[in-house]
C-alpha cells in the first residue's frame, strides 16, 4: 500500500508539472567574443536548415539554440545601428509599434527598460497569436506562442536575444526565458 501511495503522488507530480519532471540547468554559452549567455543545459545549436525554417529574418542570427523537442528556441541577432545608448526609450517604443504589427494579436505580460550586467536594455515578454492566412490553398491553424525578448545598443549594433515556445509550453518555459535573459553578460 505505501509503495502504491508513492507511485500515485509521483505520477501526480509528473502531471501537474506538464511531464517536466526536472529542471533544466543552465550552463554558460559563448556566443561571440563579446557576448555570453546560461542556456538549459539540453539546448543544441540548430542548423542550418532549423535557422531556415525557424527564424524568418533577412541576415542569419549570430546564434541560435533549440530544445530537444525543438519546440523552444532562443536566438541572438545582431544589426548596425545609428541607435545610442540613449535612445534606449525610443528603440522601445519603435520595437513595441513594430512587435504589434508582426502579429495578429499581441498580449503584453510585461515590458520595460532594466538593467542586465551592467547595460540597459528593452524588453517585451508577450503572447502572440498568428492567425490563418484566408487567402491560403491549404489552410493552417493559427500559431500561438509565448515570447521574451530583449534588446539592447552595444558597440554601435543593436542586439535582439530571443526565447520562445509555444503557447501550450509558456508555464514550463516562461522561467527559464526569464532566467536566461537575466544571464546576458557583454563585454
Amino acid at each position: 500500500m505505501k509503495y502504491t501511495l508513492i507511485l500515485l503522488i509521483s505520477c501526480f507530480s509528473t502531471l501537474s508539472t506538464g511531464f517536466r519532471v526536472y529542471e533544466d540547468k543552465l550552463v554558460p554559452v559563448k556566443v561571440s567574443d563579446e557576448i555570453g549567455v546560461s542556456l538549459p543545459e539540453s539546448f543544441q545549436p540548430m542548423t542550418e536548415e532549423q535557422m531556415q525554417r525557424k527564424i524568418l529574418s533577412a541576415r542569419p542570427p549570430l546564434a541560435a539554440y533549440t530544445s530537444p523537442d525543438q519546440r523552444a528556441d532562443f536566438s541572438v541577432s545582431a544589426s548596425n545601428t545609428r541607435w545610442q545608448a540613449n535612445d534606449l526609450p525610443i528603440l522601445k517604443d519603435f520595437y513595441r509599434s513594430s512587435l504589434m504589427e508582426l502579429y495578429d494579436d499581441v498580449d503584453f505580460l510585461d515590458e520595460g527598460i532594466r538593467t542586465v550586467d551592467k547595460v540597459q536594455a528593452a524588453f517585451f515578454e508577450f503572447t502572440s497569436v498568428v492567425k490563418e492566412d484566408e487567402n491560403a490553398v491549404v489552410p493552417k491553424p493559427p500559431v500561438h506562442t509565448y515570447t521574451f525578448v530583449q534588446y539592447t545598443i552595444h558597440q554601435g549594433k543593436t542586439l535582439v536575444f530571443t526565447f520562445s515556445c509555444p503557447l501550450r509550453q509558456q508555464e514550463q518555459w516562461q522561467p527559464t526565458a526569464q532566467k536566461v535573459m537575466n544571464s546576458v553578460k557583454l563585454k
